[in-house]
């Protein structure tokens, strides 16, 4: 990773504590990209509760008192909450990055001229640490301003550096959810049926999905599935739809289908 070494760390405002900007302000600030000057989120708790994490950083719930001195103003936010914080937010001569995978970098056009994007691709939960050396990051700027700075952030916490502008990013998040958001859910599900029908839970499967997850590495995903959907096992899935309930049942015999339709292209 380019550690920006001999470069002084960004003055920085972190716009939002959650997830993700619980795992990506402490590493940057740790790597010496940036210096956080202060942590906004609505709820004081949350903003309290990320600023301690940071090196003098001051935490703040309301818009106006937000510092306007900052180098550097990082939006870790959902995205439905970008557009909105982007009429309330006072303009600078800063740059401004947000972290969304989903949203153009354009939304932050009425903030300043140099914007852009900052977007790791991974799945982030408090308390859980991540190898952010490995993590891709998108990165994009309005200007080479802006990208440069994007750019300097990224190289500063990964191996994994990527130029996307908005289309490319959109296309890369909604196959995550695909892989990460959909497939967890499916965790969750299979784990309900664990446990109410067999009286045990998810960590039963761990080798099963350790493996499903290596086999898909090695060839493509399309080449590795098995079960009885792509052997068109009909007895078996409706022997499985009959024992769930009824919104189980009904994604079971979907996805069932999916598959069905999908190896008969």
């Amino acid at each position: 990773m380019e550690s920006g070494a001999g470069m002084k760390p960004l003055k920085a405002v972190v716009i939002g504590s959650g997830n993700v900007a619980s795992a990506v302000a402490p590493a940057l600030e740790k790597a010496g990209a940036i210096s956080v000057e202060c942590v906004y989120s609505p709820t004081p708790g949350h903003a309290a509760t990320l600023a301690e994490k940071l090196h003098g950083a001051s935490a703040v719930s309301e818009v106006q008192d937000i510092p306007a001195d900052a180098e550097l103003y990082l939006l870790a936010v959902k995205d439905d909450a970008i557009a909105h914080l982007a009429t309330v937010l006072k303009p600078n001569g800063a740059v401004w990055l947000h972290t969304s995978g989903g949203v153009d970098c354009s939304v932050l056009s009425s903030l300043t001229s140099d914007y852009g994007v900052f977007y790791p691709l991974q799945t982030f939960s408090k308390g859980v640490e991540v190898d952010l050396s490995v993590v891709p990051v998108f990165v994009e700027g309005s200007t080479s301003v802006a990208l440069d700075v994007a750019k300097r952030l990224a190289h500063a916490i990964s191996d994994n550096v990527h130029e996307a502008d908005g289309a490319t990013r959109c296309k890369l998040h909604a196959a995550a959810v695909f892989a990460c958001n959909f497939t967890n859910h499916l965790w969750a599900v299979a784990d309900d049926v664990l446990r109410r029908e067999a009286g045990v839970d998810i960590h039963v499967l761990e080798p099963l999905l350790r493996e499903t997850l290596r086999k898909a590495m090695l060839v493509r995903p399309a080449d590795a599935q098995t079960g009885p959907a792509v052997r068109g096992d009909v007895n078996v899935m409706e022997k499985h739809a009959a024992l769930l309930a009824g919104d189980e049942a009904e994604m079971y015999r979907y996805l069932s289908r999916h598959i069905m339709d999908y190896y008969k292209r």
